[in-house]
């Protein structure tokens, strides 16, 4: 943990790494299923034969990213002129919130309306919580393929406008607990984990 007071010695994770995907192979091959018949691109002839090899539309460019975590005086904040496709949190303090906003950026150029999912994946121990947004939902209309949770927008990706869908995670923060002890004390450790999430575009059939 990728998406603060002074007591004690701070325990140190690893954490927040976001990786970001665009649409792999297999929904590529779905999305291009979806709009062949109703996104194609093409003259026809008055016998409704294709003139000419017709282009399958394009679904557009997708990316997972967040503003950039900066650690001081033993608190991080967010920069909000610096974005960045993972934060690393090496200095994390028990009883605090971690700040995490990670979004998805869509760059406008999908030619289609489509649907947005994303697969959140992490390995974060019990003493490390968070919720994800209300505008998420859990759906299996795809298969995760990072091991993680899938969820769907709850709103359709129009086409050609370029947005930010934020608040993948609910408030944009991470809770860490009391409990969250130091990594130098190995009778009360907490391993280092990642925060890792995936973004999908499908064409809306």
């Amino acid at each position: 943990m990728k998406n603060n007071s002074s007591r004690g010695t701070e325990p140190r994770i690893l954490s927040g790494e976001k990786t970001i995907r665009l649409a792999v192979i297999l929904l590529i091959a779905v999305a291009v299923t979806a709009c062949f018949g109703s996104g194609l691109l093409a003259k026809y002839k008055n016998s409704y034969a294709l003139q000419g090899q017709a282009r399958v539309a394009k679904i557009g460019n997708v990316a997972v990213l967040e503003h950039e975590a900066v650690l001081s005086g033993g608190q991080y904040t967010l920069d909000m002129t610096s974005v960045v496709s993972g934060n690393t949190y090496t200095a994390v303090l028990p009883g605090t919130d971690i700040p995490k906003d990670a979004y998805v950026s869509f760059d406008g150029s999908n030619e289609t309306a489509c649907s947005l999912y994303v697969e959140v994946y992490t390995n974060a121990p019990s003493e490390v919580t968070y919720s994800i947004g209300t505008g998420f939902l859990p759906t299996s209309e795809l298969a995760p393929r990072h091991g993680g949770t899938v969820y769907k927008y709850n709103q359709p990706i129009p086409p050609n406008t370029a947005q930010n869908v934020q608040y993948i995670i609910r408030n944009n923060k991470f809770t860490v607990s009391d409990t969250f002890k130091d990594k130098a004390d190995p009778s009360k450790n907490s391993e280092s984990f990642s925060f890792n999430v995936y973004a999908y575009m499908v064409q809306i059939d």
